[in-house]
């Protein structure tokens, strides 16, 4: 249980200070998502990728956020929280693409979020919120295709 209180006291500092002190809180995530990982706790481990994720996404750093939004769909695949994450992220990354030589690299990760949302979706029993998800859904699929000429 030591383990478990750590992350959760290690997340729960990383949230408070996020907007003050971006870089601090990412090396407290850090620190979270190694003892969640060595503990051996998937369930806390995806909860802190996706808080990586988030915060990387605040540092501009594409890469890591990608690779945590990523990582946490993967640690746990049934949850829609994770998926969600994932295709927030690609969406807010492909937003950001703004150079034209990188268009297609931002209609891939509009793609992408399409998918997650497709899932994230699929993995929701209230009707609200699955109507809600599907849309968000297309409307990336729609900013996936390639402008016409």
């Amino acid at each position: 249980m030591a383990a478990g209180e750590d992350v959760a006291r290690l997340v729960k500092e990383a949230s408070a200070s996020m907007k003050s002190d971006v870089k601090g809180a990412v090396a407290k995530l850090e620190l979270a998502y190694a003892s969640a990982r060595e503990a051996g706790d998937a369930d806390a481990s995806a909860v802190v990728a996706e808080e990586l994720a988030r915060g990387w996404a605040r540092r501009k750093s594409t890469a890591r956020s990608l690779y945590y939004a990523s990582k946490a769909t993967k640690l746990t695949p049934e949850r829609k929280a994770a998926w969600a994450t994932l295709a927030k992220t690609c969406e807010l990354v492909a937003a950001r693409t703004q150079a034209e030589a990188k268009q297609r690299r931002a209609r891939a990760l509009y793609r992408a979020a399409a998918a997650a949302f497709k899932k994230a979706a699929s993995l929701t029993k209230d009707a609200e919120d699955k109507r809600w998800l599907l849309e968000l859904a297309g409307d990336a699929a729609r900013q996936a295709k390639p402008p016409a000429a």
